[in-house]
């Protein structure tokens, strides 16, 4: 069947194989990766790895996993590059193996990575982009409470993950079905990403792609600006990653087997120039999407705060039970923006500009009783997001275990909190997260001992978690709403009184 395939991708938009020939004639050498599913709360639960980055629950994430460089060591799980001698003493030394083999590499500035193949099945959101991963820590700098990895031979890194720049998204994308980024529904169509840092390499990819017959108007830019990275494959280079993610399949069974079978459906080239390449044009820093637009949601819902409140009091009143404490979970920004990230030298988890992440302080469930209420304005209702949803993390691993989502199609609504001849309450969202079902639309919150799929796939009481609200793409700006033109939603824990 994989062969078929490739045969029919070639025949369609081009061939792989002439893409292939036509580099290595002109003098590169190209070795194939893959672009493969992480479950990362699998790996977490093995003990593999000691995070599982912030994942968006049920949003599956793919990442690239690449070959070493030519003349560079492989790492203890991966096969060695082409034309590898293990007795050159001008090796360079090997990535760093943190979640999968090939999962971070380094890249030279005149290297680039082209993906070949079809965009998800119709899904709420989709998006691909490169990272930067791994970075030297400085000295002098305590890194005990980072995501930290590497040796004296590769040297001593902590985690960024940090976008390289706004999203190639549903939004935006180049596939035969929007050729030229026109409106168009871009689902289960064609497209090429071309990553590099130098726009002659670009060029350069984008000629061979044309020469092997694909078609320009499917060819996407995955631009690393190299003013923000320190490329190269010498200890201490910087490393990256990249990622392709979606939400909320229309069918979910078609998507999960696209996501399960992602071989089908992409080629992954790492090509390098056999000697090395100046770099004459780098890509600069871009100028990222506005999110900003005229109006904000203060203005769109004036009587906001003192809906809220009363919202606020009818859930109270709704679960008013002596037996329990009530605590407002204060909300904050969850994280910086990407290239802040980068110049503060902070963890931004695998960020994503087309979201606002919005994190509750760190709180615990004490009993099985214990339940959290998120409520607020619905988004979709007010134009300034396609979706958004709540996400329960244990705050040790960062592993989201269960979440609720909210599209046109899928509501919360909070209508039995408001009195019948009330009409907006559909501009109103409210949900429940708790260990039992007792209403039969609560979020059920898995526990870590005794799970199953894994310790990873829950979290346990009294343990420190907290809920991370996303708000994703504003229609009129295609990226993100800004943080303070959208109302914040707000949580309520409810909590157990213990007895004397």
């Amino acid at each position: 069947m994989q062969n078929n395939l490739f045969r029919r991708v070639s025949n369609r938009c081009g061939s792989i194989r002439g893409f292939i020939s036509t580099l290595e004639e002109g003098g590169f050498i190209v070795q194939k990766g893959t672009l493969s599913y992480i479950d990362i709360l699998k790996l977490a639960s093995e003990g593999k790895v000691d995070t599982a980055f912030g994942n968006n629950v049920g949003v599956p994430y793919a990442t690239y996993l690449l070959p070493p460089a030519p003349n560079q060591e492989p790492s203890s799980r991966q096969r060695p590059p082409k034309g590898y001698n293990p007795e050159n003493p001008d090796n360079y030394p090997a990535n760093i193996e943190y979640v999968e083999p090939g999962f971070n590499y380094k890249l030279r500035p005149d290297e680039a990575i082209v993906l070949i193949g079809k965009t998800p099945p119709p899904a709420v959101y989709f998006s691909f982009r490169s990272y930067l991963g791994f970075v030297e820590n400085k000295p002098e700098k305590d890194y005990s409470d980072t995501i930290a990895a590497g040796d004296e031979d590769i040297g001593f890194y902590h985690f960024i993950g940090a976008s390289m720049g706004d999203q190639i998204s549903k939004s935006n994308i180049w596939t035969d079905s929007t050729p030229y980024g026109r409106p168009g529904y871009p689902c289960n169509s064609s497209t090429i990403i071309i990553t590099t840092a130098d726009r002659v390499i670009n060029k350069q990819m984008r000629d061979a792609l044309i020469k092997a017959g694909f078609d320009p108007g499917i060819m996407n830019d995955d631009n690393i600006p190299q003013n923000l990275v320190n490329m190269g494959l010498e200890r201490g280079k910087d490393n990256f990653l990249f990622t392709m993610r979606a939400a909320k399949f229309e069918n979910p069974d078609i998507g999960w087997d696209y996501i399960y079978n992602l071989e089908r459906y992409f080629t992954v080239l790492r090509i390098t120039p056999k000697k090395p390449y100046p770099i004459k044009e780098p890509w600069p820093i871009p100028a990222l999407k506005k999110r900003e637009t005229d109006t904000t949601e203060f203005q769109v819902v004036p009587n906001a705060r003192d809906t809220l409140n009363y919202l606020r009091n009818q859930i109270i009143c709704e679960y008013d039970n002596s037996e329990y404490d009530i605590v407002d979970l204060n909300l904050n920004l969850a994280i910086s923006d990407n290239y802040e990230g980068i110049l503060q030298d902070v963890n931004v988890w695998i960020d994503n500009r087309d979201a606002v992440y919005l994190k509750t302080e760190d709180f615990q469930l004490a009993s099985d009783d214990d339940f959290v209420i998120i409520y607020g304005i619905n988004h979709t209702q007010t134009a300034f997001a396609t979706y958004f949803n709540a996400s329960f993390y244990g705050a040790e691993l960062w592993n989201g275990v269960g979440a609720a989502i909210v599209t046109n199609e899928q509501q919360y609504p909070a209508d039995e909190y408001f009195p019948k001849c009330y009409t907006n309450g559909n501009d109103y969202y409210v949900m429940k997260m708790a260990r039992k079902c007792k209403e039969g639309n609560e979020v059920i919150i898995p526990y870590s001992t005794g799970n199953p799929q894994g310790s990873a796939y829950g979290v346990d009481n009294n343990e420190e978690a907290f809920i991370i609200i996303r708000v994703y793409v504003n229609p009129e700006t295609k990226v993100a709403p800004a943080h303070f033109d959208i109302i914040w939603g707000r949580a309520i824990l409810f909590s157990k009184k213990k007895r004397p």
